[in-house]
């Protein structure tokens, strides 16, 4: 374990009311028995891998899923403070992700009780008609009104989701959909381009000739990036935008190469340089031997690894505290391939900060390839 900072704690809570056509991340109905036991086996996990990593501090804990607040505020205020007595959370970020309409202004407040100081909600959309496409239990309305209970109970730190190419959508409506975010009074927002999985009802359904081809999500990015931007949201990572000091520091973690901690089915780690995950097996986790089912990913960081998140970034890959970190990368290399790909409009190199512009990170993978292999 690094000393010398804090990594991140991830705890994934795989319930849901029901699974959205569109999905292919590990979620399940559940009953409140479940719930209760599924707690417990996340606060013995959370023991154990204090005792494996002694040094372990945190200062973002996130819950994801799923549908989090399902939960309710008890059960995830026991994991919070299990976790604040193991691993410090000293003025940590503390995220839990919901669904609006499933919290009241009461439930808001009793999770701000317990720790939570960020909500990540699903809005997806601002249109109904496309709501109802995605098979999303709320209306935009409802969403509004989460934003505003969870407010006034004092969560202030509020992220709202959209998706790209659904069903239905246009430019316009999605422009409309990021401005209407945006007025909710909330501090985040993230855009994620719908990705049809093969195995989930949308990739049979007859709505699948609805989403959109290459050419217009392209366009839709760009307009969600301009449109996010005018509304006082910067974009800071390839799918997400905040208001100046509210980015997530949770997910920062991730793509700036940093550790961090993941327990529950289909939950992912880096530790001490190794990459391990859970499966996606609800009944095995709850056994208990969190040993026996972790299945290795094989070595973490590296140069190439850290330069590949971290041109996920606006603020960019320093090129310079690359080669002090990893003497052994090809910097010189890197910048002579930017030289090209600044022309064409793909990123900036600035004080040997080579950034992706927005048009950069619609074409990330290639780009990307391309300034640290030549392509290759």
């Amino acid at each position: 374990m690094n000393n010398h900072s804090c990594a991140g704690l991830y705890i994934h809570v795989p319930f849901c009311i029901r699974k959205c056509p569109y999905c292919d991340f590990y979620s399940i109905a559940a009953d409140e028995g479940v719930y209760d036991m599924y707690t417990e086996s996340v606060v013995a996990a959370l023991g154990h891998y204090a005792g494996a990593y002694p040094d372990f501090r945190a200062d973002t804990l996130y819950f994801g899923g799923g549908t989090p607040l399902l939960l309710g505020a008890k059960r995830l205020g026991r994991m919070i403070a299990e976790a604040a007595r193991l691993f410090g959370l000293s003025g940590a970020e503390i995220t839990a992700e919901g669904n609006p309409g499933t919290a009241r202004e009461a439930d808001f407040a009793d999770l701000r009780a317990c720790g939570v100081n960020r909500l990540s909600l699903g809005l997806q959309s601002a249109n109904d008609r496309e709501l109802l496409a995605l098979g999303r239990l709320h209306t935009a309305t409802m969403a509004a009104e989460s934003v505003a209970a969870a407010r006034r109970a004092g969560i202030e730190n509020v992220s709202l989701d959209l998706m790209l190419g659904v069903p239905y959508q246009t430019r316009e409506s999605l422009r409309r959909s990021v401005r209407f975010a945006a007025g909710c009074g909330i501090t985040h927002l993230s855009a994620y381009m719908l990705k049809i999985e093969e195995g989930t009802p949308l990739a049979s359904s007859p709505l699948r000739a609805l989403c959109a081809g290459d050419d217009e999500m392209a366009e839709l990015y760009l307009a969600a990036a301009e449109e996010a931007e005018n509304a006082g949201l910067p974009q800071y990572e390839i799918s997400n935008f905040a208001r100046p000091g509210r980015e997530c520091r949770h997910n920062l973690k991730y793509w700036r190469d940093e550790e961090y901690l993941g327990i529950g089915p289909a939950a992912h780690s880096y530790m001490e340089g190794r990459r391990f995950f859970f499966g996606r097996d609800l009944a095995a986790f709850m056994k208990g031997d969190c040993a026996a089912l972790e299945q290795e990913e094989g070595p973490g960081g590296g140069w190439e690894e850290e330069a590949m998140l971290r041109l996920r970034l606006s603020e960019g890959l320093d090129t310079r505290a690359l080669a002090e970190k990893y003497p052994e990368a090809p910097v010189p290399g890197l910048l002579l391939r930017a030289a090209p790909l600044e022309k064409a409009g793909l990123l900036a190199v600035k004080d040997g900060v080579v950034a992706l512009t927005v048009r950069g990170f619609l074409l990330s993978n290639s780009v990307t390839a391309e300034l640290l292999y030549g392509g290759a």
